[in-house]
């Protein structure tokens, strides 16, 4: 069963708590990293789609292969974000990846978990609110992301 609209908001702050407890380690180890790494991190909550599917699709008796090579699309996009806070001054690196954090709840608000999914209901809405919050502190805070 889905979760109900109050549930989906609690969720979304807990995601957007947890932003900000996971931001307290990486200021504090990577200062002057921190666009790099949560390019990284983006990479990471792309990849949770496709391999919490990855096994379960063998299973049933027809496989949509659309789905997954989507999915997987999305996680070679964000090699190219994760390339783009590399190399890119750190002004517009910042922006690329607040952006891209700022997108991907999009996609998992609209992405349609499936069956063969091993992810729970509650999962899209509290990564929303983690994405929503890393695009936050990548916005609010540009001085201290090189």
């Amino acid at each position: 069963m889905p979760p109900s609209t109050t549930g989906r908001v609690i969720a979304a702050g807990t995601g957007l708590a947890l932003s900000a407890l996971v931001d307290a380690p990486v200021k504090k180890w990577m200062p002057r990293h921190r666009t790099p790494s949560y390019a990284a991190g983006l990479i990471v909550a792309a990849a949770v789609y496709p391999v919490a599917r990855q096994g379960q699709a063998r299973l049933g008796s027809t496989i949509d292969v659309s789905i997954p090579t989507r999915e997987w699309s999305a996680v070679a996009a964000t090699f190219a974000v994760f390339f783009g806070a590399l190399v890119l001054p750190s002004s517009s690196a910042r922006r690329l990846v607040a952006a891209s954090w700022a997108i991907h709840p999009i996609f998992d608000l609209l992405h349609e978990r499936g069956p063969d999914s091993r992810l729970p209901d509650w999962y899209p809405a509290i990564c929303a609110g983690y994405d929503l919050g890393v695009a936050g502190l990548l916005a609010v805070e540009p001085r201290n992301f090189v």
